[in-house]
């Protein structure tokens, strides 16, 4: 009987599962099929593993799985801990619903093998429990790296415009040097504890830090401009993913040093750039005639509001984040569906080309119009509950915050319409093809998914208590 650590087996297989997929990705649709059952089936696993009996077989294989077990290498320790249990299955989970996309329509021949690449790098960042620098003043570092890694991924082998991708790397690098320079300052601490010049110092440094791969306004530029150029299915990945990375790097951060919040006012600047970037995406979003900046403001909205949440007092923040990014996650994800099809039937995702595209392909133009109202939190969309939740919270604070937040919605709302007129207005490409069945279904799937969630939205109360409990909430 083999015995393997938990890190070693898991990064092993996406890594040898990349590697399999680069070599075979000329069957395109294959490949995204197997990479999202290992993908899905190792998320399952990991979400309903008890860490409690760390011993695992794995079905008649003669291999063991200590989920408990500890990995070194490269001056990194990298274990498995129930505090970021949820972030490694979610990352998974994430992965194979886009790689389920990606099987229906293409997004480039390379997206599946560095789309694993890029994965085992963000699963290493949630697994490392040591560093050279105690992890989360490391993250921003790792942030960097796989940042540029997701640039070639953007690109898909597109000679489109690069200033989207690129601008994915503004962020983390300019929180690094904060996180480095507050590392110095906490190492000064316990060299005089009396003196709360370090503490003052290093905490405003790295809620700085903080605030600076959140990535508001006026950080905000990547997300609209990548969604206008890189292919759907990506977009939605890697944003998803970065910002799950980051969420938890924030959780880990005020928790392993709570003189960030004790000595800085992090929660005001959360809620003052919640607001402003909520507030100019709605704006922007109103005067967008590209569906994919549409998408990508619509996002930006929904992201200021998140950031609204985490301002909140007490406990009541994050369940609201948890469940505001889970809503986030399936929106963007639809929308990626629909929109990915559009593309690929018409050529292009700009207008004209669009124009009149909902007689020929009604299902995924839907699908796609009502993942931007989702991300707006529009009734009868996935968002809708989640929206109204954060609004009702953040009213009980200041009335006019939420005021502003309801009002920028409502702009996300109107580019929508606007673009209702023109996908479902006289057809300009006549030889786009009618939908197929299978594209219809797939459309149609993501739509009941997203309706069930609207109707429902008590089907997320067990993943986002799961959540909250490994998170020690």
């Amino acid at each position: 009987m083999i015995t393997l650590d938990l890190p070693t087996f898991l990064i092993g297989s996406l890594l040898l599962l990349a590697v399999l997929t680069y070599l075979v990705r000329r069957w395109e649709r294959g490949v995204a099929l197997l990479a999202a059952a290992v993908t899905g089936g190792l998320g399952l696993w990991i979400w309903r593993a008890n860490l409690d009996e760390p011993l695992r077989q794995l079905g008649f294989l003669p291999v063991t799985v200590d989920l408990k077990g500890v990995i070194q290498q490269f001056g990194l320790v990298l274990q498995l801990q129930a505090s970021i249990q949820p972030v490694v299955a979610l990352s998974l989970l994430l992965a194979a619903g886009a790689f389920l996309l990606a099987a229906r329509v293409s997004q480039g021949r390379s997206f599946v093998p560095f789309s694993l690449g890029l994965l085992v790098g963000y699963l290493v960042l949630s697994l490392t429990v040591v560093a050279p620098l105690p992890p989360v003043l490391m993250a921003p570092l790792f942030l960097v790296a796989l940042s540029a890694g997701g640039i070639f991924i953007l690109q898909a082998g597109r000679l489109t415009a690069t200033a989207g991708p690129l601008r994915t790397l503004i962020p983390p690098v300019l929180a690094f040097p904060l996180f480095l320079l507050a590392a110095w300052y906490i190492e000064q601490i316990p060299l005089n504890p009396q003196d709360f010049g370090p503490i003052l110092a290093g905490g405003r440094l790295m809620a700085l830090g903080l605030l600076l791969v959140l990535a508001p306004v006026p950080l905000h530029g990547a997300q609209p401009a990548t969604a206008q150029t890189a292919p759907p299915v990506v977009t939605a990945l890697l944003t998803l993913l970065y910002q799950l990375a980051v969420l938890d790097l924030l959780h880990r951060t005020v928790n392993a040093y709570p003189f960030v919040v004790d000595a800085t006012p992090l929660y005001l600047w959360l809620l003052g750039a919640g607001v402003i970037t909520a507030a100019w995406g709605g704006v922007a979003a109103a005067g967008a005639t590209h569906p994919g900046r549409l998408w990508g403001y619509a996002a930006l909205h929904d992201w200021g509001l998140i950031l609204m949440a985490l301002a909140l007092p007490g406990n009541r923040g994050w369940p609201l984040v948890i469940f505001l990014f889970t809503l986030r996650a399936v929106s963007l994800l639809t929308g990626a569906a629909g929109l990915s099809q559009m593309e690929e039937e018409a050529g292009t995702i700009a207008l004209p080309g669009l124009q009149g595209v909902g007689s020929r392909l009604p299902w995924n133009t839907a699908a796609f119009l009502l993942g931007v109202l989702g991300l707006a939190g529009f009734p009868l969309s996935a968002g809708f509950t989640g929206h109204w939740a954060a609004l009702q919270s953040v009213a009980e604070n200041d009335w006019r915050l939420a005021a502003v937040a309801l009002i920028a919605s409502a702009g996300v709302v109107f580019g929508a319409v606007r673009l209702v007129r023109v996908f479902f207005g006289p057809l300009v490409n006549r030889s786009l093809p009618a939908e197929q069945p299978v594209s219809a279904w797939t459309a149609i799937l993501a739509l009941i998914i997203t309706a069930s969630l609207a109707v429902s939205p008590q089907l997320l109360e067990g993943p986002v208590n799961r959540i909250l409990i490994a998170f020690g909430r």
